[in-house]
């Protein structure tokens, strides 16, 4: 079974050789009955012959692959360079009308291996070229003064070359460069589809939610009545007070999300202060600690950005109790009209496996599936900013935020 696609690299090249060898079997016969009739077939037939062989091996070699590396394609060409010259050197060497297909290796090189590779392709083209020129027999070149005419054949095709080589490949990077664009910017459609899915489930979980925790009240309240002194009743409240607290600022953030009410800056040392006052509440045990070295700056107002930075410290909390530790680290700093915030766990660290794709793709872990960070991922490029994790030498994750700002 072959698995390589004839729309392969290997594939087309594989086909154009099948047509190849049928061609020059047509053409050395007609030469040889049509033309010339005391030329002597054996050597092209046996020059054919061993091409059909090493296509037939080639086809062998491949057929459990979908693609060749390119130092296979590399092979495969200077293989098809050799065959040609020989052929050609049978029939008149560089006085042969065909000589020019020594360009074409050239062709397919350039749309199907790396630069050096290309550059090898054609001084090889140029080398087989070279020695079809100056082992020609005299008779060839003194015959009606060909000499001259061969010449500015070997110089047409130095100048082919070199146009090739470099038009050619420019075009192919070109393409290349517009194909990576579009994957990027498909990617990046699939994400935001990603994201507006994610938000539009988390919309619809939260207004399910209201309802349920509204009843949860009542019921509290009725059970506070009969036994106001059970020892979680504290507990309890606190727990009911965190959710209302966050379906209210879900609220806040959607309806000034829907009317466009946004702050246009906001000061970073408010943005540290909000954050350690959340903390306090949602994680009492960890203790915040904030190095503000950037004095009078400011970031964007985006009613997103806050929720963002706390999911970064949900997650850098959970990593802590799990670790048995309770400080968090905020160095925040001014780096070149932009804010620079860093934040220290004290946790075990992630898996240098799933470093690369927290925060741009959902990762399946013992923690959750990383939506939290995506989103805030989201959020910070949205604001033209850019978030890097890593874990710390000596203690655990470290998140670099950096953010356009305004002084």
């Amino acid at each position: 079974m072959i698995v390589f696609s004839p729309t392969s690299s290997i594939g087309r090249l594989l086909l154009l050789r099948t047509i190849a060898i049928v061609l020059q079997l047509i053409m050395v016969c007609s030469a040889a009955y049509l033309f010339e009739e005391n030329i002597n077939l054996s050597p092209f037939f046996l020059v054919i012959g061993v091409e059909s062989f090493f296509q037939l091996m080639s086809v062998y070699a491949y057929r459990h692959k979908s693609e060749a590396a390119p130092t296979g394609m590399l092979l495969q060409l200077l293989a098809d360079l050799l065959f040609l010259t020989v052929l050609l050197s049978l029939s008149g060497g560089a006085s042969n009308a065909f000589v020019s297909l020594l360009l074409l290796p050239i062709v397919i090189a350039a749309v199907t291996v790396p630069k050096n590779y290309v550059v090898i392709v054609a001084l090889c083209a140029l080398a087989s070229y070279g020695y079809l020129f100056f082992t020609l027999p005299n008779h060839h070149v003194h015959h009606m003064d060909m000499h001259q005419h061969l010449t500015g054949m070997l110089v047409n095709f130095v100048f082919s070359v070199i146009v090739i080589v470099a038009v050619v490949m420019a075009l192919v990077n070109q393409i290349q460069h517009k194909e990576h664009k579009l994957a990027q910017a498909r990617e990046q459609q699939l994400k935001s589809e990603q994201i507006m899915a994610l938000g539009s489930a988390a919309a619809q979980a939260t207004h399910q939610l209201a309802t349920p925790i509204a009843n949860l009240n009542l019921l509290f309240e009725e059970i506070a009545e009969d036994c106001p002194k059970h020892p979680a009743i504290p507990d309890i409240v606190i727990a009911l007070e965190q959710c209302k607290r966050q379906l209210a600022g879900f609220r806040t953030q959607t309806e000034n999300l829907k009317l466009g009410h946004m702050e246009h800056r906001k000061a970073v040392s408010d943005v540290l202060q909000e954050l350690a006052s959340l903390m306090a509440l949602q994680y009492p045990d960890q203790k915040v600690e904030i190095t503000d070295e950037s004095p009078n700056l400011q970031v964007s107002g985006d009613p997103m950005l806050l929720p963002a930075l706390l999911n970064i410290l949900n997650n850098a909390a959970r990593a802590n109790q799990q670790n048995h530790s309770n400080i968090i680290q905020l160095c925040s700093k001014a780096e070149q009209k932009s804010w620079s915030l860093t934040i220290i766990d004290h946790g075990k660290g992630i898996d240098p496996m799933q470093l690369s794709e927290l925060g741009h793709e959902i990762v399946q872990s013992d923690n959750g599936m990383g939506i939290a960070l995506l989103l805030s991922h989201a959020t910070f490029e949205r604001l033209n900013g850019s978030l890097t994790i890593e874990n710390h030498p000596s203690l655990g994750a470290q998140t670099h935020l950096h953010l356009p700002t305004k002084i």
